[in-house]
């Protein structure tokens, strides 16, 4: 059965792909397609996981297609309790909700997930 919301014509939020790894002692996140509040959930798990390894945490955002309130949410939330650090590009409605709340100070970036591990290294 199709879902009525694509046959509007309205795309479906992409399922998001979460990539983890470790290196030089820092978890690395790579999130990939729609981090939104359909996949609060999922993200909240992934996030949870992060944290409990007691590492600092490197998020890469280049590969995601669209980033909501939730991830801003979950960012804020995971850097009350570890040192984080966003690398890639942000998506522009992320960036656009990041300006707007005023929460860069919170929220480094870095252009690759090398120079984010060294700067969150560096926290």
């Amino acid at each position: 059965m199709q879902d009525t919301m694509a046959l509007a014509g309205f795309p479906l939020p992409q399922e998001p792909v979460l990539d983890a790894y470790t290196e030089s002692g820092v978890q690395v996140l790579i999130l990939y397609g729609d981090a939104d509040h359909a996949h609060r959930h999922v993200l909240e798990a992934v996030f949870t996981a992060a944290l409990d390894t007691g590492r600092r945490l490197v998020v890469d955002v280049t590969q995601l297609t669209y980033a909501g309130e939730t991830l801003h949410g979950l960012l804020l939330t995971t850097r009350t309790r570890t040192r984080l650090v966003l690398a890639g590009t942000l998506p522009p409605v992320l960036r656009d909700r990041i300006t707007i709340a005023g929460t860069e100070r919170f929220l480094p970036t870095a252009p690759s997930i090398a120079t984010a591990i060294a700067l969150v290294q560096a926290l």
